[in-house]
């Protein structure tokens, strides 16, 4: 799903018509709405960042070959946190995560990976593609750009909504969540 669908679901739930409509190409744009829009953006951006380092890891894997030791750079994407790491037969190898890469036996090895994903514009598609993430992606959206803005009676009740979208999405995808805590 585009990162600009899911910015006019976002927008429509912080009551915004105007701007889902501007985001959608029904309106011509003026320099106010340009700025909410971006702002929407960034939001959007940290939303997912959250959701992939903190509920639902981006996963990867990746046959690289070791000779002792795999860089960092060898990898696609850069890796937040190395899961695995298994032999060309299937076995587990055993691994120590270094400053410069991971040191694991020479030969072929297939590592899985969490990442962060990367910053968005309006155009690309979103990385977390799974059923349900656009929603949980659009509340969590639109709960940070109402906070941004002072609407904290909005953010109040998106972000609830938000937490419940993603407890449900961790449950049935396997993801980690955090219990809440009081300060």
């Amino acid at each position: 799903m585009k990162v600009n669908k899911i910015m006019i679901m976002a927008a429509e739930l912080c009551g915004r018509r105007d701007l889902a409509d501007y985001l959608a190409g029904k309106t011509g744009e003026s320099l106010e709405t340009e700025r909410e829009a971006e702002s929407l953006l960034c939001c959007y951006n940290l939303t997912e960042n959250e959701i992939a380092l903190d509920y639902l890891p981006l996963r990867r894997t990746q046959k690289l070959i070791s000779d002792g030791e795999i860089g960092y750079a060898a990898f696609e994407k850069a890796p937040v946190e190395i899961e695995s790491v298994r032999g060309a037969d299937g076995q587990k190898l055993s691994f120590r995560v270094a400053e410069e890469g991971i040191c694991v036996r020479a030969g072929e090895a297939e590592v899985t990976y969490s990442y962060r994903p990367s910053v968005k514009a309006r155009t690309d598609e979103a990385e977390l593609s799974a059923k349900g993430d656009a929603r949980v992606l659009a509340l969590g959206t639109a709960c940070e750009f109402s906070l941004m803005n002072g609407m904290t009676e909005a953010a109040s009740l998106l972000d609830k909504r938000y937490r419940d979208a993603l407890a449900c999405a961790c449950r049935s995808r396997g993801g980690r969540l955090k219990m809440r805590s009081w300060i």
